[in-house]
């Protein structure tokens, strides 16, 4: 099984994906958790955040967890996909896929910007960051939603959820 949690930077993906893998992994041992930003240091941080960049990164990523996937390893992925293009290719490329999209509105994630990014690109010292100068297309089909505007414990809370529902899409779990 692949769960893929998305989400601009600062919504909550490596928030919630951890603890998820956690649960996870207590019940199924051949579980792995994959992190966007420590799949981009794998790869030598050879690309910038241009939208082409990002395209690229995620290509190379959906071909990762192919290879982890094919090799009956379940998945817990915290990284953005920045367009509905290569979300699609994901799902056709990657068997028992489901997305977890967490949104978040802007004012709370410049609130809780601990990279400094949005600061940052509203100020113009930055550029390419997803949600300010690069336009960052919503999910058109997702699995899950979760809504990140509340307190740390209420969007945790989404973890039972997800496990909760995971029965009602029939994917294999290894």
């Amino acid at each position: 099984m692949i769960l893929w949690v998305t989400g601009i930077s600062g919504t909550g993906k490596t928030t919630i994906a951890k603890p998820l893998y956690k649960k996870f992994k207590k019940k199924y041992k051949n579980s792995l958790y994959l992190d966007g930003d420590e799949i981009r240091s794998v790869f030598q941080n050879n690309l910038k955040y241009t939208l082409k960049d990002r395209n690229k990164n995620a290509e190379r990523f959906i071909a990762l967890v192919k290879y982890f996937s094919d090799q009956k390893i379940n998945l817990i992925i915290s990284a953005n996909i920045t367009s509905n293009k290569y979300r699609l290719i994901a799902r056709r490329k990657l068997k028992n896929f489901l997305e977890i999209h967490i949104n978040a509105n802007l004012k709370n994630l410049i609130k809780r910007d601990y990279k400094n990014l949005y600061k940052n690109a509203l100020k113009g010292k930055i550029k390419n960051v997803v949600g300010v100068d690069i336009k960052y297309q919503k999910p058109k089909k997702v699995d899950f939603i979760i809504e990140n505007n509340g307190s740390k414990k209420e969007f945790l809370y989404n973890i039972r959820t997800i496990i909760l529902n995971l029965k009602k899409y029939k994917k294999k779990i290894f």
